[in-house]
């Protein structure tokens, strides 16, 4: 039997620990890793591992692309989709669109093709001069994504991955903008309180 009610119900008290709520993504991914099956911290490793540039090649990205499990395909279609139109852009603003194959990954038999409107989006995110607010807009739309990723999970695995995608989200701006950090953490916090209502919490 699984416990991700369990899991889930503990999120808001493992953000909101400590006087100060100083976030901490090996805190809050250590405590569920310790909740979960032998199955699930699998998945949670996946994640992680996704999440150091040196790891993202061709091969790993077949297998993410073919995973069993939905979250991990469509978080990895996302990731690959951007570093692709990003490569796009930028071989198209220097007129060496033909160039771009060469750093472009394509994995076996998956379709990574991007919507017109998602397309779009990536493209003003890229023209955006200023680089922390580039930074933002387009962390702002995988966060998006993650959302629709999960939208009929309430408390499944899917949902525990997506909130660790999320917290490395906030993490990474914590490094950057600390108030951009915390508005992330902040909102993170509500969507959990909103998912759980059953969930006793102190601000």
């Amino acid at each position: 039997m699984n416990n991700y009610h369990y899991i889930i119900a503990g999120l808001p008290e493992l953000l909101l620990k400590g006087e100060n709520k100083d976030f901490s993504y090996r805190t809050i991914r250590n405590g569920i890793y310790s909740w979960s099956s032998d199955k699930d911290k699998r998945l949670i490793e996946w994640l992680e591992f996704g999440n150091t540039d040196s790891n993202l090649n061709i091969h790993f990205y077949n297998a993410a692309l073919k995973h069993g499990n939905s979250f991990i395909r469509d978080y990895y279609k996302m990731d690959l989709q951007i570093r692709n139109r990003k490569v796009d852009y930028v071989a198209r603003s220097n007129n060496a669109l033909s160039a771009s194959s060469a750093y472009t990954i394509d994995p076996e038999n998956c379709d990574i093709s991007l919507e017109e409107s998602d397309s779009a989006r990536l493209d003003r995110i890229f023209q955006t001069a200023d680089i922390l607010e580039k930074e933002q807009m387009l962390d702002k739309y995988k966060w998006e994504k993650i959302d629709s990723f999960t939208t009929f999970n309430y408390f499944d695995i899917n949902k525990i991955l997506a909130f660790l995608a999320k917290a490395m989200l906030i993490e990474r701006w914590n490094r950057l903008d600390r108030e951009q950090g915390m508005k992330l953490f902040e909102k993170l916090v509500q969507e959990i309180k909103g998912t759980y209502k059953g969930v006793n919490y102190k601000d």
